[in-house]
C-alpha cells in the first residue's frame, strides 16, 4: 500500500494508466462491436444464401424460357410441317424423306448448341409410330426403350400424352439408359411440346448434370430441389428431398428453419418453385470458428498492448529520471537518452546551469564589474547571438519583380549530355550578370528549377527594364533549340509584404503566354478564349474513329482543333490542357479494347513527347505519333475482342445522351438482362451502369472545362433527364459538384 501512495504521482504510474485506459476503452469498443457483427454476420449468410438462390431461380428460369422458345419455333418449321403433312395424306413410298434430312440437321444443330445443354431433340409422329432426332430416324418403340429407354417414361407413356393435349410439359427428371447399357443411365428432364390434336410432339431431354456443372461448377454439392406447379418434383439433387418434408411457408417468407435445416424457397413466373436446404450445423459452424478466432485476436492484442504500454511508459521515464539526477547531482548524463527531445533538453539544462555557475562565481569576484556595459552584453548573449538575422532584414522600398520561366527541351540536352539542373544554374548565372550590371540593387535567385526570379526596385523606368529584357531576349534566343524561356513582368507594389501577390501576378502571366518558337515577354495579361474541347458530335465522332483504328480521320480531327486553338491564340495552359484530355481519351480506348501494359509500352514515351511541345507543328508531330501507335494497337486487337463486349462499348460511347438500358441492349441480342450484364462485368471488370456514368460524367467533365452551357443543359445533353440525379453521381465520381469542379478548372487553366 506503501508503495502504491509513492508512486501513484510518478511519470511511469500516470503513463501506464492512461494507456491502460486507452486498451479498456478499445477492448469495450470490440467487443459491441463483436456483439453486433455475430448477429449481422449471421444475417449476412442467410441473405448470401437467398441470394445464391435468386441466382439459381434466374438462370433455371430463363432457361428453360430459352428451350421452350426452342420447341415452339419448331411448329413453324416449314419442312416439318410438309413432312408431317404428307405423313398424314400420303403413302408411305410418296413421302419426300428428305424433308425430315432437313429436320434432321436442324436437330443436330440445336441438340449440339453449348448454351441449351441438350443431350437431345425427339419429334414423336404418332400416325406411323416413328421417330427423328439428331442421329436420324427409328420406330417409336424402339427409341423409347432401346435409346431412352426408362421406367418411368416408356412408349405406352409418351403414347398417352398425345391424349392430353398439353402444349407444354415440363416433366419431372428420370434415369434414361440405353438398352445394352442399363447399368449406365444418366438423368435427363424431358420437356415436351405439342399442338392440340396435333399429330407429332417434340421433346427435348435436358441434361441436367450440364446445367448444374455450367450454371454452379463442378465442386457444387448443394441440396437443390425444383417443384412444379402441382408440387411434384421436377428435379432433385439427392433422393432424402422429398416435397413432403418441406415446412408450411407463409404469404412472402423466403426462409424457414426446421429439424436442423433452413429452407429457403422463391418461385418463378411459370409457377415452378426453387427450393435449397442449408445445414444450420453449417452457419452455427462458421460462427464458432469466427468466435473463436475474434476471442483470440482480443487476447493477444490485449497481451500486445500491454506489454508495449509497460515498455514505452519505461521507456520515457527512464530518460526523464536521468534528466533529474544530471540536474541534482550537476553531473552529465552517462548515456545519451534514444529521444531526441530528451537529449536536447539535457544538453540545454546542462549549458544554462554552467553560464548560471559561471555568472554566479564572477559576481562573486567581481562585484564591481556589475556597472560594465561589456558584461552586461556578456549575460545578453547567453540567450542569443542576434547577428545571424541582419540578413533577412526586409527594406521598405517599391519593388518590380520579373520572372523567367525556363522551359527546356529534353530531348536536345541528351544529344547535349549535360543535366538540366547545370543548364538551369547557367541560365541564371548569366541573367543575374546582366541584371546586376544595369540595375545594382537588384536581386536575382532561383525559386524553382525552372523558375529565376529578379526583383528591381520599382523607382527603375520600364523602358530601361523593357530595354535590358530585349538584350537578354536576344541572348536567349540564341539557345532556343534547348530551351525556351517566356518572360513576364510584374506592376509597381509598394511593399515587401506584397511579393507574394507580385509573384501569381508573374506566374498567371506566364500561364497566358502563347505557343510560340522563341523568348516571349509578357508585360500585361491578356483575353483568353474559354478552355478548347471537343463538342459532343466531334467527341463522338473521335471515339467511334479510335475505335475502329482510322488514324487518318482521328488526327484529321484533333489536327483541325489545334489549328483552331492556334488562330485564336490559345495559352500554353489550354494547349496542354487539351492534349492532357486526349491522351485520357486513347487510354480508355485501349481499356475497351483490353490493350495490356506490355503491350502498349512503346505508346507511353510518345505521350510524354506531347509535355515537351511548345510550337504548333511540334504538337501535330507528337499527336501524329501517338494516334498511329494507338490505332495500330486497336487495329490489332480488334480481331481478339469480344463481339458482344465491343458492340455494347461501342453503343455506350457512341448514344451515351440517349435513354439507354440493359433491357434493350439484352433484346437486342437474344440475352436475358441478367445474363448480360454479369457477362460484361465478367469480361471488362466493370459494371454496365458503371461503364455508362463513367462515359457521361466524362463528358461533362469535358463540357463544363471547355464550354459556358449552364449546368442543366449539360445534364441533358449527356443523358441525364434529372439534375438532381446528375448532381448526385457527378459528386461521387469527382468528390465536386459541377459547379465546383467548373469553378476549380477555370482557376487551374487562368494560372
Amino acid at each position: 500500500m506503501m508503495w502504491y501512495k509513492q508512486s501513484r504521482n510518478s511519470l511511469f504510474f500516470k503513463i501506464f494508466i492512461n494507456y491502460l485506459v486507452i486498451i479498456l476503452i478499445f477492448a469495450a469498443f470490440y467487443m459491441v462491436a463483436f456483439t453486433f457483427l455475430k448477429s449481422k454476420i449471421q444475417n449476412e449468410i442467410i441473405q448470401y444464401n437467398k441470394l445464391i438462390l435468386n441466382n439459381t431461380v434466374e438462370r433455371y428460369s430463363t432457361h428453360f424460357t430459352r428451350i421452350k422458345n426452342v420447341l415452339f419455333q419448331y411448329s413453324s418449321n416449314e419442312y416439318l410441317v410438309a413432312f408431317n403433312s404428307q405423313l398424314l395424306t400420303k403413302n408411305e413410298n410418296d413421302v419426300n424423306y428428305l424433308l425430315a434430312k432437313k429436320v434432321i440437321q436442324n436437330l443436330q444443330t440445336d441438340s449440339f448448341n453449348p448454351l441449351f445443354y441438350l443431350d437431345n431433340i425427339v419429334i414423336y409422329f404418332n400416325s406411323n409410330s416413328f421417330t427423328i432426332d439428331k442421329e436420324g430416324s427409328s420406330e417409336a418403340q424402339g427409341m423409347f426403350s432401346n435409346l431412352y429407354g426408362s421406367d418411368k417414361y416408356t412408349y405406352m407413356f409418351w403414347k398417352e400424352q398425345f391424349k392430353l393435349n398439353q402444349a407444354f410439359q415440363l416433366l419431372p427428371s428420370a434415369k434414361f439408359y440405353k438398352t445394352a447399357e442399363r447399368s449406365k443411365g444418366y438423368e435427363l428432364i424431358p420437356f415436351s411440346f405439342q399442338t392440340f390434336n396435333g399429330n407429332y410432339q417434340i421433346i427435348a431431354f435436358i441434361d441436367i448434370s450440364k446445367t448444374q456443372q455450367a450454371f454452379f461448377g463442378d465442386d457444387d454439392n448443394r441440396q437443390f430441389m425444383i417443384l412444379g406447379a402441382d408440387n411434384k418434383i421436377i428435379y432433385r439433387s439427392s433422393d432424402e428431398l422429398s416435397a413432403a418434408a418441406m415446412p408450411a411457408f407463409e404469404t412472402n417468407q423466403a426462409y424457414k428453419l426446421q429439424k436442423g435445416y433452413y429452407y429457403f424457397k422463391q418461385k418463378d413466373t411459370d409457377g415452378l418453385t426453387y427450393v435449397t436446404l442449408v445445414p444450420y450445423a453449417n452457419i452455427a459452424s462458421e460462427l464458432r470458428k469466427m468466435n473463436l478466432t475474434l476471442v483470440l485476436i482480443l487476447i493477444i492484442t490485449t497481451v500486445i498492448g500491454l506489454a508495449a504500454s509497460f515498455y514505452h511508459s519505461k521507456r520515457i521515464q527512464s530518460p526523464v529520471e536521468q534528466i533529474i539526477s544530471s540536474i541534482t547531482d550537476r553531473n552529465p548524463l552517462k548515456v545519451k537518452s534514444s529521444i531526441n527531445e530528451f537529449a536536447f533538453i539535457h544538453q540545454k539544462i546542462h549549458s544554462l546551469l554552467e553560464e548560471r555557475d559561471g555568472v554566479k562565481n564572477e559576481l562573486a569576484s567581481k562585484q564591481s564589474v556589475l556597472t560594465s556595459f561589456n558584461y552586461i552584453n556578456r549575460l545578453k548573449s547567453i540567450n542569443s547571438d542576434l547577428s545571424e538575422w541582419k540578413d533577412f532584414i526586409a527594406t521598405e522600398d517599391n519593388f518590380i519583380v520579373v520572372l523567367y520561366e525556363l522551359n527546356f527541351r529534353s530531348a536536345a540536352y541528351e544529344e547535349l549530355q549535360i543535366q538540366v539542373e547545370r543548364a538551369s544554374y547557367y541560365i541564371r548565372e548569366h541573367i543575374d550578370l546582366m541584371v546586376s550590371e544595369r540595375f545594382s540593387d537588384s536581386h536575382t535567385f532561383q525559386i524553382e528549377k525552372n523558375q529565376i526570379l529578379s526583383v528591381i526596385s520599382g523607382d527603375t523606368p520600364i523602358d530601361n527594364i523593357h530595354s535590358l529584357l530585349m538584350e537578354l531576349k536576344h541572348h536567349l534566343d540564341q539557345d532556343k533549340k534547348y530551351c525556351i524561356v517566356t518572360i513576364a513582368i510584374s506592376s509597381k507594389f509598394e511593399h515587401v509584404s506584397q511579393f507574394n501577390n507580385a509573384y501569381l501576378q508573374v506566374l498567371e502571366l506566364v500561364q497566358r503566354s502563347r505557343l510560340v518558337e522563341e523568348t516571349q515577354i509578357v508585360f500585361q495579361s491578356r483575353p483568353l478564349a474559354p478552355t478548347f474541347a471537343f463538342s459532343p458530335g466531334q467527341d463522338q465522332e473521335l471515339n467511334v474513329c479510335l475505335q475502329a483504328g482510322d488514324k487518318d480521320r482521328s488526327l484529321q480531327l484533333i489536327v483541325r482543333c489545334l489549328d483552331d486553338m492556334y488562330q485564336k491564340e490559345a495559352s500554353v495552359a489550354q494547349f496542354r490542357f487539351f492534349a492532357d484530355a486526349v491522351i485520357s481519351k486513347v487510354w480508355k480506348i485501349l481499356e475497351i479494347f483490353n490493350v495490356h501494359t506490355s503491350a502498349s509500352w512503346e505508346l507511353k514515351p510518345l505521350m510524354h513527347r506531347l509535355k515537351d511541345c511548345y510550337t504548333l507543328n511540334e504538337y501535330k508531330l507528337a499527336f501524329n505519333s501517338v494516334i498511329e501507335s494507338a490505332t495500330s494497337l486497336v487495329r490489332s486487337k480488334k480481331g481478339d475482342t469480344d463481339p458482344i463486349v465491343t458492340y455494347v462499348m461501342d453503343i455506350l460511347h457512341t448514344k451515351y445522351a440517349e435513354d439507354i438500358s440493359l433491357d434493350n441492349l439484352a433484346d437486342k441480342l437474344n440475352m436475358s438482362n441478367a445474363y448480360l450484364s454479369v457477362y460484361i462485368k465478367e469480361k471488362t471488370g466493370v459494371n454496365f451502369i458503371d461503364h455508362l456514368n463513367d462515359i457521361r460524367i466524362n463528358q461533362a467533365q469535358a463540357l463544363l472545362s471547355g464550354t459556358d452551357m449552364n449546368i442543366n443543359d449539360i445534364s441533358i445533353q449527356i443523358g441525364y433527364r434529372n439534375i438532381t440525379s446528375f448532381n448526385r453521381m457527378f459528386k461521387k465520381r469527382t468528390g465536386m459538384t459541377p459547379g465546383e469542379y467548373r469553378k476549380n478548372n477555370l482557376q487551374i487553366t487562368s494560372l
